[in-house]
């Protein structure tokens, strides 16, 4: 009913006001018995690697992803990693202690994985890669979310590439 939603909304606001997690926590926290996001000391090394390969040895997502599976070093569900994960690890204002849900920003909320000049120059070389004049679609695929990889068991993602393969005869 409507008025059972209203008050599902209004729940969720008021824990996203107090800084109190909603939802998967992201890579390297947990959820606190007190709500808020805690840092898995198991994770945030993978998290601060992520970062660093990504700043200061500048490689890209797909060298990253290569990196870390070379490495042995798994997902938390013990999976292979994927550029989308580390796109959303690079991403996500979580790791320098800021909770964002529902359109809300709460800074200092939880402890920072990473140092926030370092989540800043991340965004700026993100800025800078960019392919300009790019036309994104924003036709959803039709099994977006529904499809998963038998292999890792990770979520399947479409992606549009205009490509032609020629052989060489």
């Amino acid at each position: 009913s409507r008025t059972r939603s209203s008050r599902i909304k209004e729940s969720m606001s008021s824990r996203t006001l107090r800084g109190q997690a909603l939802g998967r926590p992201p890579y390297g926290y947990r959820i606190g018995p007190d709500g808020v996001l805690s840092v898995v000391h198991d994770e945030a090394p993978v998290v601060e690697l992520i970062y660093r390969l990504y700043t200061r040895d500048g490689l890209g997502l797909r060298l990253i992803t290569r990196e870390l599976n070379e490495r042995g070093i798994v997902t938390r569900r013990g999976g292979r990693w994927n550029v989308v994960s580390i796109r959303d690890i690079l991403k996500n204002p979580a790791y320098i202690g800021t909770y964002s849900r529902l359109g809300m920003r709460r800074p200092n909320v939880h402890e920072a994985i990473i140092e926030p000049e370092v989540f800043r120059a991340a965004q700026s070389q993100t800025k800078e890669r960019r392919p300009m004049g790019r036309v994104v679609s924003a036709e959803p695929y039709l099994l977006s979310g529904l499809a998963y990889c038998k292999y890792c068991g990770n979520k399947m993602m479409g992606v549009t590439r205009r490509q032609s393969w020629k052989t060489k005869d």
